[in-house]
């Protein structure tokens, strides 16, 4: 954890005062992992896989778009490959496991990354269903903001459904729904 501290006070982006934190002047907190894990659990029992994939994947993506595309701007990066190590390692350093790319075709705005050691899916337990839906939405809202058109993105592995690590893939709209749609029927989600 002081390796994102101290990445942050780098680029002078970490705010501390009077018991709040502000990262690029957004406020934030951390969370336990197991919180979180039990708010998706309890949402999923109560309104249903479906509608609680889709508030929390498009929550994410949204929110994670718009701070994505503000320290984009902010910074004038303009290659796209120095921007996805920087989101990388920001995933990586925040505690939701070791992230890489194993794809990646800039022309096609796709892309495919695995992370191991994930504390999600671990504290998940098994599950008969892909259990990182926050961490598809925000890097799908990071995909977006750098690739600088739609995209989205679906967990191909993971760790919750007895994969060795797991795998999130980002393509277009349509391509992603349709690699849901699949999964989904594989899995008897639909």
């Amino acid at each position: 954890m002081p390796l994102l501290f101290d990445a942050f006070r780098l680029v002078k982006e970490l705010e501390l005062k009077d018991g709040e934190i502000h990262i690029m002047k957004t406020p934030v907190c951390f969370a336990f992992t197991h919180i979180l894990v039990d708010l998706q659990k309890d949402l999923i029992e109560n309104i249903g896989f479906k509608k609680t994939y889709f508030q929390l994947y498009e929550t994410n993506k949204s929110g994670s778009k718009k701070y994505n595309e503000s320290f984009i701007k902010k910074h004038d990066f303009n290659d796209k490959r120095k921007v996805l190590n920087w989101q990388i390692n920001i995933v990586t350093l925040g505690g939701w496991g070791k992230f890489e790319v194993m794809y990646i075709n800039l022309k096609e705005n796709k892309l495919r990354i695995k992370f191991d050691n994930s504390p999600f899916p671990k504290m998940y337990g098994r599950s008969n269903y892909p259990v990182c839906i926050l961490a598809t939405g925000f890097t799908a809202g990071g995909a977006a903001a750098n690739f600088g058109v739609e995209v989205d993105a679906l967990e191909t592995k993971c760790v919750a459904l007895g994969a060795p690590f797991c795998e999130i893939m980002f393509a277009g709209p349509e391509e992603i729904k349709e690699k849901r749609t699949e999964q989904w029927k594989a899995l008897g989600l639909v």
